[in-house]
């Protein structure tokens, strides 16, 4: 079956297929250009590494639904593991409040209190995080004296 398109389709497949943020839409753009051009599906299949009845698909969602069919579905792959509220109820307050003596958040720590994250890696907890819309920092030392004049002390010692 030959994809039949009109020039607007085509200007916006190119525009696609080099602008795009989303490398899996580049690539199918450019088998969808292929196919248009007057190569076989089976050609083009063989080009781009899939199946034929994957280019068919290509080819039919985008004469459905223009460019956005070629991006991936929502509610495709694995479901989330991390419950965001549940990330959110234990981040937003102090570890204290859960029986832990330490006053911030670790990663190793979160893995181990919250249980939607036991058993991640910290790297797994850290992705949870940013998922849930938080952004891990680790927390910098800091240093304050009782005493009156520290400021003005701690300035004597800076460079400049």
């Amino acid at each position: 079956m030959k994809l039949t398109l009109s020039q607007e389709q085509i200007r916006e497949l190119k525009r696609v297929s080099r602008n795009s943020k989303k490398a899996y839409v580049r690539i199918k753009a450019l088998a969808l250009l292929s196919c248009a051009a007057g190569r076989s599906q089976s050609e083009v299949a063989g080009i781009f590494q899939v199946t034929r009845k994957t280019v068919r698909e290509w080819c039919r969602r985008f004469v459905e639904t223009g460019v956005c069919g070629l991006e991936v579905r929502a509610g495709r792959g694995r479901p989330p593991q991390a419950d965001p509220e549940q990330i959110a109820r234990y981040v937003l307050q102090s570890p204290r409040n859960f029986g832990v003596d330490r006053t911030r958040w670790t990663l190793e720590l979160l893995a181990q209190t919250v249980p939607c994250l036991n058993g991640f890696t910290r790297y797994g907890v850290q992705q949870a995080l940013r998922k849930a819309g938080f952004r891990y920092k680790r927390g910098q030392p800091s240093m304050h004296s009782p005493d009156p004049d520290y400021d003005k002390k701690k300035g004597h010692w800076t460079r400049r």
